[in-house]
């Protein structure tokens, strides 16, 4: 018989345990994930919302922490996740049945105020089991981390007249502009979005950060008749997770953090011109592998990036 309870002090050590074994299991089922994970105490006894537990019988079969998620309107993520929402971590024990402790586990937050907006959770999708379940209980995919293992070469793609370079300051409006139509674009098909009355703003702060520093980071445009027309923003991602929460094995990736085209380039190929530009820069600086967010309810991404050979390797589900 299942039964559950908040965590407790005495509770920190099985729980550290619990999510190193089912860290265990996943990188067992996809090498790419990562092969060990720290929980620091705070974590699971400070975390607003708290930390419940699920046993079978005496022994830990499952938990998850409940952190509250709030973006006000100048922050970056205003436009991209929800304003308000819980950001669930779950863990299950080998051979524990989701389909009887994830509903038990949510049936715990019912109450807690912060959970009528909506749950954000995140797990690999090679959790097929899990994937079931979720759908079940009224969860949809938000957004995915796609991976791709560095390729040695790339295929030709089509013929683009337009001129890749790294952008400049004089570029950082025409750059904001294309990242605000990208966001109102994708917002139309995420229901879940409300846009900041900040986006402007926000999106020229961004523009500015992402121009980097050339080496670390650097952000591509693609220039058609003196006309910013398209823009690919890359840097270098350290994956350590020993040292940080991490999305991969140990090792220097190549993140992709923002893409966009304008609208009426779109499927002309400048999007695959600037990914191949920024595949060579990759190259030059040794990633073993690339990664990008992209949302699965957005028509564009959901069939540009898997046609590009990335991999869904996580999913970040959503339940209003």
């Amino acid at each position: 018989m299942l039964t559950t309870r908040l965590a407790s002090s005495a509770d920190v050590p099985a729980v550290q345990a619990l999510c190193q074994m089912q860290t265990a299991r996943y990188h067992r089922a996809d090498p790419r994930l990562p092969d060990s994970v720290v929980v620091s105490p705070w974590t699971i006894l400070s975390a607003e919302g708290a930390c419940w537990l699920a046993e079978a019988e005496g022994t830990l079969a499952g938990m998850v922490i409940a952190e509250s998620e709030h973006w006000t309107p100048d922050s970056p993520f205003a436009s991209v996740f929800p304003r308000r929402y819980l950001r669930l971590h779950l863990a299950l024990a080998d051979r524990a049945d989701p389909a009887a402790i994830l509903p038990l586990l949510l049936t715990c937050l019912a109450h807690n105020p912060a959970t009528r907006p909506g749950l954000m959770l995140m797990m690999p999708g090679c959790d097929t089991t899990l994937t079931s379940v979720l759908t079940s209980q009224g969860f949809t995919p938000y957004h995915v981390i796609a991976h791709q293992p560095m390729p040695a070469t790339l295929p030709d793609g089509p013929p683009v007249t337009a001129r890749i370079r790294p952008a400049e300051w004089h570029d950082v409006n025409a750059v904001a502009d294309l990242m605000m139509e990208s966001w109102q674009f994708h917002a139309a098909y995420q229901p879940a979005i409300e846009l900041s009355p900040l986006i402007r703003d926000g999106c020229r702060r961004q523009a500015s950060q992402l121009l980097g520093d050339g080496y670390g980071r650097v952000l591509f445009v693609a220039e058609q008749e003196g006309e910013i027309v398209g823009f690919f923003a890359i840097g270098l991602s350290i994956q350590d997770p020993l040292t940080q929460p991490a999305l991969f094995l140990r090792g220097q990736y190549g993140d992709i953090y923002e893409v966009g085209v304008r609208s009426d380039w779109r499927r002309k190929g400048i999007g695959t011109a600037l990914y191949h530009v920024a595949w060579r820069w990759f190259a030059d600086r040794g990633v073993s592998a690339m990664f990008v967010n992209y949302a699965p309810t957005n028509p564009l991404s959901s069939r540009f990036w898997p046609a590009l050979g990335f991999d869904d390797t996580w999913i970040n589900w959503w339940r209003p």
